[in-house]
């Protein structure tokens, strides 16, 4: 009989014990802002171009071999923003910082630190980023200059 009181003892305490571990932690919701749920979206390598357009006579080359870079700080907020294989679109430099407005869908992207080209705007879809941009050219061959519209899409790496 005392064994079998110890043994319900033993069992009580550990139904207690275990009630009590599992008891539901209140989980912490925390919200992004837009600001963080389109950086997330845009953040990462981007190359591989593809479907580039430009306007009349200016040929596809100025686009080079383009590969971005958006990284985003520990908070989810855009960050650093690297330009590579493009000169002529974001000049040698290619390395500075951006910031974002608009929907994970389509956005507005200002960076900071390269030149000429300042801002585009951006759509993301699956594992493709468009950037379109209304930039001013000119042929160093022929030394026509113009306004268009271009634009080229890229592919995550």
């Amino acid at each position: 009989m005392r064994l079998n009181k110890k043994i319900l003892l033993v069992l009580f305490v550990a139904a207690v014990a275990g009630f009590v571990s599992c008891t539901k932690d209140k989980l912490k919701h925390e919200v992004l802002s837009p600001e963080q749920l389109v950086s997330g979206r845009i953040a990462g390598t981007w190359a591989s171009p593809s479907n580039m357009v430009t306007p009349g006579n200016v040929p596809t080359q100025i686009f080079g071999a383009m590969r971005l870079v958006f990284t985003t700080d520990a908070e989810g907020k855009p960050s650093k923003f690297l330009a590579q294989d493009c000169p002529i679109v974001f000049g040698n430099a290619g390395a500075g910082t951006w910031t974002v407005t608009g929907t994970q869908d389509s956005a507005l992207v200002n960076v900071v630190g390269v030149d000429p080209l300042d801002e585009f705007s951006v759509k993301v879809t699956g594992s493709t980023l468009t950037l379109s941009f209304y930039m001013g050219w000119e042929n160093t061959d022929t030394q026509e200059t113009g306004k268009g519209d271009f634009k080229i899409t890229l592919t995550r790496q």
